[in-house]
């Protein structure tokens, strides 16, 4: 055997070795179907790799007067689903608690909860079982949300 030249400390088998053990072997015959079992797992994991997109006049829906969402994707496996809200200005949601973990990222504008104002650019995260109090803006907000499936029902 000698040293692989791309990475140190690496073994190769010199090619007349190779040569001969493969001039050895005993061909074997593959069990039946099981060409078929590798098929059918391509095609699984090509629907599984399928894309989302969401153009941004689609899918937006009124939550309640002033406040409308759109809901980008439902990931059943992590329990997750990620959208966009978008609140005029003036409008205010409840305080709520979290049953699982939330990221916040404010696209435009601004808004308050409690102490806390978050403006364009700022990201939030909430970890499960925690609450945030009343979120109001006055300037108007767009936010991407990835919450828990079960929070933020009618989206």
């Amino acid at each position: 055997m000698s040293k692989h030249r791309g990475r140190p400390g690496t073994q190769v088998i010199e090619t007349e070795l190779l040569e001969a053990l493969l001039s050895a072997s005993t061909p074997v015959t593959p069990p039946a179907g099981l060409r078929a079992q590798v098929l059918e797992r391509v095609r699984q994991t090509e629907k599984q790799t399928d894309f989302i997109t969401v153009k941004e006049t689609q899918g937006w829906k009124e939550l309640i007067p002033g406040i409308t969402v759109k809901r980008l994707c439902i990931d059943e496996h992590a329990g997750t689903k990620s959208f966009l809200l978008r609140a005029q200005a003036g409008m205010s949601l409840p305080g709520h608690a979290h049953q699982g973990f939330e990221e916040c990222m404010v696209l435009e504008g601004e808004f308050t909860m409690g102490e806390l104002t978050l403006r364009a650019g700022d990201y939030h995260a909430a970890p499960a079982g925690s609450s945030h109090p009343m979120a109001s803006t006055a300037t108007g907000v767009t936010v991407y949300l990835r919450a828990a499936i079960a929070d933020y029902p009618g989206v």
